[in-house]
């Protein structure tokens, strides 16, 4: 063998082995970087949630193609409050690189009116419907008007301690709502009070036994409790704030305890009269349900199925919104989620 074909053996032996005689030892790149975008921070979000869109992380090295995610991505709905984002860089050799930055969504505060507490009857106690008279009835307490406007609070003013307190009783008349609130409000001293009733007086107003004469004077009685309740709240001297009045709401189309249309339509003009007169602030969720009878009334025609129930708290906190006073949070007021 001539030293000619010696070398040619030996260059194909290298070449075997690996280019220029050195074997693969994998990515010649240097590992991704990863850097994220600053702390973003939005002010004045009037709404529980907001798309926020951000720019992409910036990434260096890698074996290319380099694959990067954030979680959650860009022009997700954020909600109030702060929300931490993890962004991953991943290169071809699945090596990766991580990073974080957080997004927080300061929203308004409601002043100081934090506790709020409900009275009434059966519609405020959350009370179902029955098909017919002597069928079981049960308080469904987690569709109950308050227990949904407790959900409103804590979604559109995250953190800020806001209670709703559910003092309806079924059955109650004014007289006995009033006796509630005058023995409960110096006591529980709630910063607003939520005031729904009179169906109960109205009962005179319909049936076998009923008269002209009683029915005018059970509506008159509607116009006299609600009266007598916002004046009690006020004597109590228990630092009630603000008095949400509520008026009766529509009967159903049809149903064993639907009550009569006109007698609620005269009660509601007590009603929005004896608010006037004291200072209260009108709910008026006999328009929010006009049109809406057989979505939001329940087969009895007076209790409300979940639906109505639901719009009815709609009602209270779009009166308590454009009531109390707010003011935009600072960030150094805002609370992680679950804090």
């Amino acid at each position: 063998m001539t030293l000619r074909n010696l070398e040619a053996l030996v260059c194909l032996a290298l070449v075997l082995v690996g280019c220029g005689g050195h074997k693969s030892t994998g990515p010649t790149a240097n590992p991704p970087q990863i850097t994220c975008p600053a702390d973003i921070s939005i002010h004045s979000v009037s709404t529980p949630s907001q798309v926020v869109n951000f720019d992409p992380p910036a990434v260096t090295g890698g074996e290319q193609p380099v694959q990067t995610t954030c979680t959650p991505a860009s022009t997700s709905m954020f909600p109030l409050g702060s929300t931490t984002v993890n962004c991953t860089a991943t290169d071809a050799s699945a090596r990766t690189a991580m990073c974080s930055f957080t997004v927080t969504l300061s929203g308004f505060s409601i002043g100081q009116v934090t506790k709020y507490e409900a009275f009434g009857d059966s519609l405020t106690a959350g009370e179902t419907g029955r098909a017919f008279l002597y069928a079981p009835l049960f308080d469904d307490v987690a569709n109950a008007y308050p227990t949904r406007l407790q959900a409103s609070f804590d979604s559109v003013y995250p953190g800020q301690g806001i209670v709703v307190i559910n003092k309806g009783h079924n059955g109650d008349t004014l007289e006995m709502i009033d006796d509630t609130i005058r023995a409960t409000i110096p006591h529980d001293r709630p910063d607003a009070v939520l005031l729904l009733g009179g169906y109960n007086n109205l009962s005179a107003c319909s049936g076998a036994q009923s008269s002209p004469h009683a029915c005018r004077d059970a509506i008159d009685a509607v116009g006299f409790g609600i009266r007598d309740c916002i004046r009690h709240i006020k004597e109590a001297n228990a630092g009630v704030q603000f008095i949400f009045v509520s008026t009766l709401t529509p009967p159903g189309l049809s149903g064993s305890l639907r009550g009569d249309p006109n007698a609620i339509v005269e009660a509601n003009s007590q009603i929005r009269q004896q608010v006037a007169a004291g200072g209260a602030v009108l709910v008026d969720s006999y328009s929010a349900f006009l049109g809406h009878e057989a979505e939001y009334v329940n087969v009895d025609g007076l209790h409300l199925t979940p639906v109505g129930y639901q719009a009815l708290s709609d009602t209270f906190f779009a009166a308590i919104q454009a009531t109390i006073p707010q003011t935009p949070l600072s960030r150094g007021a805002i609370r992680r989620p679950g804090s």
